[in-house]
């Protein structure tokens, strides 16, 4: 009987597949993620427009309009409550989902393992005669069968075992995005009831 073969075995097994697996599907994830984060900022951010000012700007950012009342000073020295409104963009009140796959731990464990089996099997069997008493002399006739069957088996159990072990968190916002919450933070607004009833509002 042939020994087995294990270094064609262990040959035959798909390697680039089952490691390249788990790292294509992360690299993939973090494309996706990408892709996720700039449908975020522009359908939540942003809402589609016909022009922006004298711009031909196809989109312009979300506002949230809060009203509150507060103690301030009027026009004549008087501390009195007013009513305020703050303008807010909606990008800014709001965590851009950006997340990146940053550790993929895969372990792939091969067991090979050769066992061999024999086996034998033996069968038996007789008959016999008695003749009459001739001279003195017994007569006697034997007859005996016999077989003996060695069957020989190899049996190779081949046994696999993967984890993969994946790690992602949240991370910074590119340059863009940041550049693009400073601009809107410069135009958040807030306007007293009395600035609008003296025609003073700021539609920034």
């Amino acid at each position: 009987m042939s020994d087995p073969d294990f270094p064609n075995e262990l040959g035959n097994i798909p390697y680039s597949k089952i490691l390249g697996a788990p790292l294509n599907a992360a690299v993939e994830a973090n494309a996706e993620a990408s892709e996720t984060a700039a449908a975020f900022i522009q359908d939540v951010g942003f809402t589609e427009t016909d022009s922006f000012g004298s711009f031909n700007a196809q989109r312009e950012p979300v506002y949230v309009n809060f009203h509150y009342k507060k103690q301030a000073t009027n026009e004549q020295g008087t501390v009195e409550t007013q009513e305020f409104e703050m303008k807010i963009p909606l990008l800014l009140l709001l965590h851009v989902p950006y997340f990146e796959v940053d550790n993929v731990t895969v372990d792939f464990n091969v067991s090979l393992n050769s066992t061999h089996m024999r086996q034998v099997e033996e069968e038996g069997g007789g008959g016999g005669s008695v003749g009459g008493l001739v001279g003195g002399i017994i007569g006697f006739n034997v007859g005996a069968s016999y077989q003996k069957t060695d069957k020989r088996q190899q049996k190779i159990e081949r046994s696999y075992d993967q984890s993969v072990h994946i790690e992602a968190g949240s991370i910074e916002s590119p340059q863009g995005v940041t550049r693009l919450l400073d601009v809107l933070e410069q135009t958040i607004t807030e306007t007293s009831e009395d600035e609008v009833s003296n025609g003073d509002t700021d539609d920034t």
